[in-house]
């Protein structure tokens, strides 16, 4: 049986592990990161920094089973996106300190964020920074699960929903909840191309 509830802060470091090893085979991070060996830890890194943000001034659900952590959805209400200086600091300081050991990776990855970021959609919305789920729990429904809550609580508001994903097969997934594709472009001239959605209100 699987719960899906707001996150505690003790959940926060599960859920990035999840979101890393869900993305690990994403076109943007291989991309980004092409070592196998560094990639879980950057990836572990960002989406938890990302995880810490939004459980501090957004929300973040998560999906249980037997008491551990199998997906996550990471979520912005409207007007914190972008983040404040001070927000995007505390965000990168985790990230920035992996420049060490991967600093190719870590210029790539800030070039193409700043490039997605450009094309952010300038209206009022909630936004879906990140959903994933476990791989071994994949295709099971529960990143549907997942989604609802954000939906649910843009609806209460009569506000749309913004997603970016760089994978095609995912469109279809979030074209059930009502999401259509607004744009597809390439952030980087030498990066991977990834699909803006939005749900109207």
């Amino acid at each position: 049986m699987v719960e899906i509830r707001e996150a505690g802060t003790a959940e926060i470091k599960a859920v990035a592990a999840t979101m890393a090893r869900a993305f690990d085979d994403s076109p943007v991070t291989q991309w980004i990161m092409p070592t196998d060996r560094l990639r879980p830890i950057a990836l572990r890194a960002f989406f938890g920094a990302a995880a810490i943000d939004a459980h501090r001034h957004g929300k973040v659900w998560v999906a249980i089973e037997a008491g551990a952590v199998i997906g996550g959805s990471v979520w912005l209400p409207p007007r914190l996106y972008p983040p404040t200086p001070k927000r995007e600091r505390a965000t990168l300081f985790p990230i920035v300190r992996l420049a060490p050991i991967a600093p190719f990776a870590l210029l790539r990855a800030l070039k193409y964020q700043n490039g997605v970021g450009r094309r952010h959609l300038k209206d009022e919305h909630w936004y879906l920074g990140t959903l994933g789920v476990e791989p071994a729990f994949q295709g099971r429904g529960i990143g549907g699960q997942l989604i609802q809550p954000g939906i649910a609580s843009a609806e209460e508001e009569g506000m749309p929903c913004y997603l970016e994903t760089e994978k095609i097969r995912n469109l279809p997934f979030y074209g059930r909840y009502g999401f259509k594709v607004t744009e597809e472009f390439i952030p980087t001239p030498d990066g991977p191309p990834i699909w803006a959605m939005t749900r109207n209100a």
